[in-house]
């Protein structure tokens, strides 16, 4: 049986189900490629999305190769005074994201959600002795197309003593609105 969603989670009810598509990444230092992706939204009843996401190379055929990454999280939302930052000029916190990566980090975002988009910030990246020396990311998730049938992303990352560049992008599609 389905969980009724919890009604502070409104304001994200739009990324929610199962989306698949293809996106493109690269790095310095690191060979441009391909991949699928499948990025699920859940909600169990409770104040906070469930997220997770897997991706593949694309192999040359066009089919899905090896398996590239994957991250795991929770989205939740941020109300009332909470929302609001110290500095009036600076814009609400609508939502506080916590992802954790296979690579040995975990990062914890801020963001605000204006209408079908939603714009993330690292607050704190920490990582395990061996992890990946990640060090900052910003994320841009958004809905479009006639009837905002395309979720896109594109994901910033300082790591290994870079700046903060383009590492990937990706246009999905909603193949699973149950959530």
């Amino acid at each position: 049986m389905q969980s009724e969603m919890h009604p502070e989670l409104a304001k994200l009810s739009f990324l929610l189900g199962r989306w698949e598509g293809l996106g493109v990444a690269g790095y310095p230092d690191t060979e441009e490629f391909q991949f699928t992706q499948v990025i699920e939204f859940t909600h169990d009843g409770h104040p906070h999305l469930n997220y997770r996401s897997q991706v593949w190379r694309v192999n040359e055929d066009g089919s899905r190769g090896e398996p590239v990454t994957s991250e795991s999280g929770y989205w939740r939302v941020r109300t009332g005074k909470a929302a609001q930052q110290e500095d009036p000029d600076q814009p609400p916190i609508h939502v506080e994201v916590l992802i954790s990566h296979p690579e040995g980090y975990s990062e914890v975002y801020l963001g605000t959600v204006f209408a079908h988009r939603v714009e993330l910030h690292t607050d704190v990246v920490v990582r395990t002795e061996t992890g990946l020396p990640a060090a900052a990311s910003h994320r841009l998730y958004g809905l479009f197309g006639d009837n905002r049938e395309t979720l896109g992303y594109a994901w910033d990352l300082a790591a290994n003593s870079k700046e903060l560049q383009p590492y990937m992008s990706a246009q999905l599609q909603r193949v699973d609105r149950k959530s």
